[in-house]
Formats: structure tokens, sequence, C-alpha cells
């Protein structure tokens, strides 16, 4: 089975986030990147365990217990020009290999200091993919 995503083969941290750029600049409509800039600071290595809760459920039975995924974090400012910005955490889960991305969301903290994730854009294309 072939799961597929938003194709970045090649791409570097700087390209990467210019892909991205649209899809953080609909769910905040103030941001923009800086020429140049990268959202990205951070890349590490995830296994499927270290994920789980962040991948829809709806789409657990394309990924083994033995998936890993490359992951690159970093941070997005809103409200940049104004005296109210606000820093938000923005994360990338992609393939192994860094090839496809599945999925770019934000990490926001809640009133009891735990981790929630928002998917800002799904690029997994699971439909008509049979379950491993």
């Amino acid at each position: 089975m072939v799961i597929k995503g938003l194709c970045v083969k090649g791409l570097d941290t700087v390209e990467i986030s210019q892909r991205m750029e649209k899809y953080v600049a609909e769910y905040f409509t103030d941001y923009k990147l800086g020429a140049g800039q990268s959202m990205f600071v951070e890349s590490f290595i995830l296994h499927f365990d270290e994920v789980r809760d962040t991948i829809p459920a709806e789409h657990h039975i394309l990924f083994t217990e033995d998936d890993k995924f490359s992951g690159m974090s970093g941070y997005v400012t809103v409200n940049y020009a104004q005296s109210e910005s606000k820093e938000h955490v923005v994360m990338l889960l992609m393939d192994e290999h860094s090839t496809y991305i599945y999925f770019l969301c934000l990490q926001e903290t809640n009133e009891k200091g735990e981790d929630k994730f928002i998917i800002i854009n799904d690029f997994c294309q699971c439909r008509n993919i049979e379950a491993r």
C-alpha cells in the first residue's frame, strides 16, 4: 500500500516553509512568512506510538506500530507588527524520509498545561486505500 501526502521531495526547510505558508495564513489571517525565512527550526524522528494521538483516528489504519515519521517544528508569530503579537508552535508530520507531508499542526497548551494538537491541514490521502 502506498500512502500519499503532499510531495516535498528534495525541498529544504525554507522551501517547505514557503509551501506551508498559505495554510498557516488561512488559519491565522494576519500571518506572513518573511522572505527567505523558515517557520521550522528543528527536525526529529518519531515512532507511531509517539504520534498516535496527533493522527486522526480514521487514519490509524494506514500505519503500523513499526512506522517512523519525520517531524519538524518551529514557531509562527501572529500580529507581528502590532503590540499584541503571539507566538504559536507549528509542526509537520511527514514520512520517515521527509518526502511526503501528512499533517500540518499547531501545538497549543490548555489551562491545565496539557498539550493539544490542532490539525491545520490534512494532506494524507487515504481514500480508496486498503488498511495494512
